[in-house]
Order: C-alpha cells, then sequence, then structure tokens
C-alpha cells in the first residue's frame, strides 16, 4: 500500500512514498522551522502561507468554489467536456481521474491544516515575541482556519448529517506528526470543530481591530493622503481574514448543518447568526450589510459589503475572464428555453427577473455563441474591481435566522428583510396551509441562487438529503442520494506532517 506523504515546509508539497516509509525531515529544514518562528514576522508570514494555500486550484481557488464542487451540484453544463467531468457531474466518484480531483482537494485541505497545525505547534511558548494583540490574532486565525478546513472535509468526505452513524470515519488533526492520525466518529469530530472556533472567539474577542473600527477605516483607499487609523497593515483589510465575526458566522453554518441530527442545535446558529447581523462599528453603523441593486449597478456583483471572510486573489480577473468568460467552459446552454422546464428559467422565475439583483446582468448570453450562457458574478468592472472570492457571507446569515424561526410570522420577517435588498417578491409570505415546506423548498432555492458558483449548493443539497428538487422550479434535472453525497475519502493514508 502507498501512503499519501504532505511534506510542507509553509507551503508544502505532495509527494509519494513507498509502504511505511516517509521523506526524511533534513535538520537544515527544521533550521528554518526554527528560524521562522523566533519572530512575530516569522509567524505573520506562516499565517499568511496558510491563507495561500487556501487559493489552491483544488480547493477555494477552484475545486470547492466554482468548480469540481460545482459539477457535483450540476451547476454547470458539460456538453463537450472532457469524459472525466461527465463522470464527475454523474458521482461516477470510481472514475480514476475522478478519484484524482477528489483526493486532491482532500490533501490540500490537510495541507492547510498541517501548515495552522505548525503555528499553533510553536506560538504558545513564543508568547514574547509578540506586539499589542497579535498573539491573540494570530492564534484566533489559525484555530479558525483549522476548524474552517476540517469541517469542509466533513461536508465533503464525511456521512450524511440526517444520519452519520457512529463509525470512526476522518482524522481530525491538531498535531504536526509523521503518525497517521486516528479517524474519530462525526460527533467527535464536530465537536473538535467547535472547541477550535470558541477558543478562536475567546481569543479574538475585544481584540480584533474589526470591534473597533469600521471597515472602510480598515481598508485605507489606495493613493489617499489621509493616513490610515492603525500603522501596521497586519490590522487592515479584516473582511479578507477569519476575523472575530467570521469565527461567529462559521459557528453559525456549523451549528446550521449539525441541527439535521439535532434540531436543538437550530438555537445556537441563530444565536451566531443573529451576532454577525448586530454587528456595528464604533460609529454605530452596521458592519456587514446584504448586498443590493446600487453594488450591481456599480459593478460589485460579488456584493463586497457583505462579505465577512474572503480570500484575496489578485489575478482574479483574469482567472474570472478565462473561467466565465467569452473562451471559458463554465456556462449553461439551456438559457432561452421559456417551456417551464429548464433549469435557470424555473431557479429564476421570469417574474422575478427584473428586480432580482441575482440575475440582472450576471447571466448574459456569450456574444460568440448565444446557445451558450456565461455567468458574470466573478467578472470584474475594470474601473472598480473586486479582487477577493467569499468565503462566509451576510446573506447565508439572514437564510439561516429564516430557517431556525420556530413561526411563520417570524421566519417571514427574516426572510422579507432578505428579499427587500435583493429584489426578490414575497408579497403573501410562506403558503399558509405548508409554511414549512414552503420555506423549505425557498430556502434550498436561495441557497443556490445566491450562492451559485461559491461551492454550497452541494453542501445544502447534502444538508437536506435532496432526492429531488421542488418540481416547480427543476423538474426532473437533479436527482440527489447518499452515494452521491458521501464522497469516499483517499484510499491512501495521509501524514499530518509540516515538519
Amino acid at each position: 500500500m502507498k501512503r499519501l506523504t504532505i511534506t510542507t515546509i509553509l507551503f508544502g508539497a505532495l509527494a509519494f512514498s513507498s509502504c511505511n516509509k516517509y521523506l526524511d525531515v533534513t535538520p537544515r529544514a527544521q533550521t528554518t522551522k526554527d528560524q521562522l518562528f523566533s519572530t512575530e514576522k516569522g509567524f505573520r508570514d506562516a499565517l499568511t502561507g496558510a491563507y495561500i494555500q487556501m487559493k489552491s486550484n483544488n480547493t477555494y481557488g477552484g475545486g470547492l468554489m466554482w468548480s469540481t464542487i460545482e459539477y457535483m451540484a450540476r451547476n454547470w453544463d458539460v456538453s463537450g467536456s472532457s469524459i472525466a467531468i461527465t463522470n464527475l457531474t454523474n458521482a461516477n466518484y470510481n472514475d480514476a481521474q475522478v478519484r484524482g480531483m477528489l483526493d486532491n482537494t482532500y490533501a490540500d485541505l490537510y495541507k492547510v491544516i498541517a501548515s495552522v497545525n505548525s503555528i499553533l505547534e510553536r506560538i504558545d511558548g513564543q508568547q514574547s515575541v509578540f506586539t499589542g494583540n497579535n498573539y491573540a490574532l494570530i492564534k484566533g486565525e489559525a484555530l479558525a482556519l483549522r476548524a474552517f478546513n476540517h469541517f469542509d472535509v466533513l461536508r465533503m468526505f464525511g456521512p450524511m448529517p440526517d444520519n452519520p452513524g457512529t463509525s470512526t470515519l476522518l482524522p481530525y488533526v491538531t498535531e504536526v506528526t509523521h503518525d497517521i492520525i486516528t479517524p474519530v466518529a462525526y460527533q467527535e469530530f464536530a465537536k473538535n470543530i467547535l472547541a477550535d472556533l470558541d477558543a478562536a472567539e475567546a481569543l479574538m474577542k475585544d481584540k480584533d481591530p474589526i470591534l473597533s473600527y469600521s471597515l472602510a477605516e480598515l481598508n485605507p483607499v489606495a493613493n489617499s493622503s489621509t493616513p490610515p487609523v492603525v500603522a501596521d497593515n497586519f490590522y487592515m483589510y479584516r473582511q479578507i481574514r477569519l476575523n472575530y465575526y467570521a469565527v461567529l458566522a462559521l459557528k453559525a453554518r456549523v451549528y446550521m448543518y449539525l441541527a439535521a441530527t439535532d434540531p436543538a442545535n437550530k438555537a445556537k446558529a441563530a444565536q451566531y447568526a443573529q451576532q454577525v447581523i448586530d454587528a456595528k462599528d464604533r460609529t454605530g453603523r452596521a458592519t456587514f450589510r446584504l448586498g443590493r441593486e446600487s453594488d450591481r449597478v456599480a459593478g460589485d456583483y460579488l456584493m463586497s459589503p457583505e462579505h465577512i471572510a474572503a480570500l484575496s486573489v489578485y489575478n482574479l480577473e483574469t482567472i474570472a475572464t478565462s473561467t466565465f468568460g467569452e473562451t471559458g467552459s463554465l456556462v449553461r446552454t439551456d438559457f432561452n428555453v421559456q417551456d417551464g422546464f429548464y433549469y435557470l428559467n424555473n431557479l429564476f422565475p421570469v417574474a422575478e427577473r427584473t428586480s432580482d439583483v441575482r440575475w440582472k446582468e450576471m447571466w448574459v448570453y456569450k456574444v460568440t455563441n448565444t446557445s451558450y450562457v456565461m455567468y458574470r458574478k466573478f467578472i470584474q468592472k475594470p474601473s472598480a474591481p473586486v479582487l477577493q472570492v467569499p468565503l462566509l457571507r451576510l446573506s447565508e446569515m439572514y437564510l439561516i435566522l429564516t430557517e431556525c424561526a420556530a413561526t411563520k410570522e417570524a421566519a417571514e420577517t427574516w426572510y422579507r428583510a432578505y428579499c427587500s435588498e435583493k429584489g426578490i417578491p414575497f408579497p403573501s409570505g410562506f403558503n399558509a396551509a405548508a409554511w414549512e415546506t414552503d420555506r423549505k423548498n425557498k430556502m434550498i432555492r436561495e441557497y443556490v441562487r445566491e450562492f451559485y458558483g461559491e461551492g454550497q449548493t452541494f453542501f445544502t443539497y447534502k444538508r437536506y438529503n435532496v432526492a429531488t428538487l421542488p418540481a416547480s422550479w427543476t423538474y426532473s434535472y437533479y436527482t440527489g442520494n447518499p452515494a452521491r453525497y458521501v464522497v469516499p475519502k483517499p484510499d491512501r493514508e495521509i501524514n499530518y506532517n509540516n515538519k
């Protein structure tokens, strides 16, 4: 048997070894690591390196954002695609090329985990090298990153959340080691995620600059003569890091997922979602707001005012143009058929298109081939580019509160607030005779519409254990089952080493 070995010195590399044998770590490498973690700057650089790793093509720079995971949700057309992409879309996870894609995603998630574990292994013994609140911020972000990446391991490779069982399945890695980590059961894995998030929340509470300054103050305008409010740029651009509010938002997402087996977790999900929505800066203004028509008009299709956490991608314009543009492969082909059967026409009913900001100018015919439709969410407006991809958004917090509300009236209050900003008609509320079913169907559709191209559709379907989507908007387009939703983890074991 071969073992898949992650050997990373900050950024990581993938290598294969013979049975029971790993790549040796040289004394020079260990010395380099000792030197790296001898200064505060070294810890900062290592944390930055972990964020850079998250932009891997296999994870949030592609695979878990707009490509692999979106094909798994059947969000893209596969006509003309490779056999591997067709097999992926059809959940043929035994295909060798598909297996390679999924194994690489698994490995790259654990590479980030290995890197932050390297930070966490050293940071408590080096507190004396830190100034200000940087020890708390760096450790808090590292814990949050460990939880974030583990959670997507669980969502992708873990069991069905409504019936997870008690078998040991996945490793929750908290140490830097050459040893193979013993897998744990779903319940323990989830408990470890929440423990890391609890610790991150405690560390960053009252210390994160996002609690003291507005996002405008923390995002200085280029070439401005006004000096930034904080001299250290490490404190800036907190919405593109796993900041304090991102930790709360991630807790809301995790508890929402765990509610599939324990409905009591809905109250916790709602609690944290509410805290994020209620966040105020020192001027009393909301820290985050929902994206709206004015953002769309300005060309901010990514609705950046609602980003709670994101990844900075300096070349996003180039990536988006080649991926979604005229020559891009991520397209749909059913746009111009108005017979009530095709996917986009049911996802965005004609009656809603004049106002829904997720539709207007987002889906457009290609100039060179009007049989295809391009998706423009990530396409940049040259005059005002938004070079970041969202990891957590305020929209999700509103949907969580809508879903968790105990009464029809409370659910409608949250959903109306959301709809009013997004331009979604909601005149008569949820169906009076079966409002919970109506709410469920609307929530599934909103997750698809809101987070199209952001990797959340597949996880939403899995959380709801969707067999078929509501006939009113998709007919037989999509079918799901545990065989589709539970992605097999790699056959090869992994060494979670970052020495």
